[in-house]
């Protein structure tokens, strides 16, 4: 599961950025069963982090494994195709939706095993919350 939060949370360099502070990120998937409402994470932003949506989607990733590709940005919408391997390997593509304070995109993926075929739509948000904890 770890590693489908991480596909799902998975950004490159952008042209805009999100401000820095303590972030909320959630993610709901049809692959967690939802019996326990979705995945929410805390993470404190710096100011280098926040000014690349690498940095700042990077910490659920939890797979080297993956790949982006046909990348594209226009400073408020990021879009990519991944490729990841693994156990079972997925591909698919997503978009991801961002201004200074929040963001909010989907996932759909493809993953296929033993001939059969399995596909999937998972969210994901993410809201500022205010200056970080020190």
């Amino acid at each position: 599961m770890r590693t489908l939060i991480g596909l799902l949370l998975l950004a490159g360099a952008a042209h805009a950025s999100v401000e820095p502070g303590n972030w909320e990120f959630s993610l709901e998937s049809p692959l967690q069963g939802n019996a326990s409402g979705p995945v929410v994470k805390q993470r404190c932003l710096t100011p280098e982090e926040a000014s690349d949506p690498a940095k700042v989607l990077a910490e659920a990733r939890g797979s080297e494994q993956c790949q982006l590709s046909n990348v594209r940005d226009s400073g408020t919408e990021y879009k990519f195709d991944l490729q990841c391997a693994g156990r079972i390997p997925v591909r698919g593509s997503g978009t991801v939706r961002y201004t200074p304070r929040m963001l909010d995109g989907e996932i759909d993926l493809v993953g296929e095993t033993q001939g059969l075929r399995l596909k999937t739509r998972s969210f994901v948000s993410g809201r500022l919350l205010g200056p970080c904890n020190k």
